[in-house]
């Protein structure tokens, strides 16, 4: 398909406003943006995160909401936040739209992927997952350009947006020829880590460290698999199921870091198995495999959009039901379908073979 640039930012501009209207014109469209605002920025007259208020987010979602608090509303605040989310759908865009010209992908994969997806239009403007996605969609394209340096520091931005980029350094690195570059590129990603973190360091390091090891030490379970683990409750111990989902996740990425797939299956392998064993499973985690599955024609459409429509409605119906947690209520069911359908997907590309870039 001849899509050119600006159709796919036309384009992807439009179904983000979309997804922007639907949460600035419909407050009771739920959304972590302006939940945070009541809980933490509106108490404490815009306090600095970390130090004035707990955030579960990293650095990058914390100066953004310290930005936007200083505006005098919460329509304000979700309005301002949107423009600055919004440079990173652009550059998710971008940089998708140039990996698939440069490198003789498909291009025309951008629009039902990625652009029309079903969790792009509702959960794009939703908390700040998009712009770890801008950042690993950078990555990739970097590391496919031979431009270490670059790729690393986009990885280590992603780490100070979302934890998740970083459990995919080692499948990066293993793709550098020469130990000098890879030195060059983890150094790149302490960098993009470090340049976000700093002021919070600095401010309050002590807090900064608290409100990660809390984020990482505790098991809260939604729409995943342990929904039924712990249904059965064979074991009720916390840290039993962070032996086993971080040991799970370690030995996958050893695993696959070393296998003979392309860069963007492996990274699309790691993150899919980390979703599939994480206690928490939201329905906006799918958005850190649109670019992979973007990138990757492996994957057809029709499977696709079983998955990413069951894991949309679970975002449009969680609040019209009485008990989303329910046992084999409707969440569950969706939940478990979905989790079906994504196995059966990291079956079929793990048992597939497929040349290495």
């Amino acid at each position: 398909m001849r899509l050119r640039l600006r159709d796919a930012v036309a384009l992807a501009t439009a179904t983000y406003s979309l997804s922007v209207s639907a949460k600035l014109l419909y407050p009771g469209f739920y959304t972590d943006i302006l939940t945070l605002y009541y809980r933490n920025i509106l108490p404490t007259k815009n306090g600095i995160p970390y130090r004035d208020y707990s955030l579960q987010y990293p650095a990058i979602p914390a100066i953004m909401m310290w930005i936007g608090g200083h505006a005098p509303s919460a329509q304000y605040f979700m309005a301002v936040t949107a423009f600055m989310t919004y440079i990173f759908v652009i550059g998710t865009t971008y940089f998708l739209y140039r990996t698939c010209t440069d490198f003789g992908l498909d291009r025309g994969r951008l629009i039902p992927f990625f652009i029309m997806a079903p969790s792009f239009l509702a959960l794009s403007f939703f908390n700040w997952d998009i712009i770890a996605v801008c950042f690993v969609s950078g990555a990739i394209y970097y590391s496919f350009k031979k431009s270490h340096r670059v790729s690393g520091l986009c990885i280590g931005l992603g780490f100070a947006t979302k934890s998740y980029p970083l459990l995919l350094l080692p499948a990066f690195l293993k793709e550098m020829q020469t130990w000098p570059d890879r030195l060059e590129m983890l150094l790149s990603t302490v960098l993009g880590c470090l340049i976000p973190n700093l002021p919070f360091i600095l401010i309050d390091f002590s807090s900064l460290i608290r409100a990660y090891n809390t984020t990482y030490s505790t098991v809260y379970v939604e729409n995943s698999i342990w929904l039924v683990v712990r249904y059965f409750n064979p074991t009720n111990q916390d840290w039993l199921i962070l032996a086993i989902v971080w040991s799970t996740i370690f030995l996958v990425i050893l695993h696959t870091t070393f296998s003979h797939k392309p860069l963007v299956l492996k990274a699309w392998i790691i993150l899919a198995v980390t979703i599939l064993v994480y206690p928490s499973y939201p329905p906006q985690y799918d958005l850190w495999l649109l670019p992979m599955f973007v990138l990757a024609p492996t994957f057809g459409l029709i499977p696709f959009l079983a998955f990413d429509f069951l894991n949309t409605s679970i975002a449009f119906s969680w609040f019209q039901v009485d008990n989303p947690f329910q046992p084999w209520g409707v969440i569950w069911d969706i939940s478990l379908i979905r989790v079906g359908i994504l196995v059966g997907l990291l079956i079929w590309v793990a048992r597939r073979k497929t040349p290495a870039n």
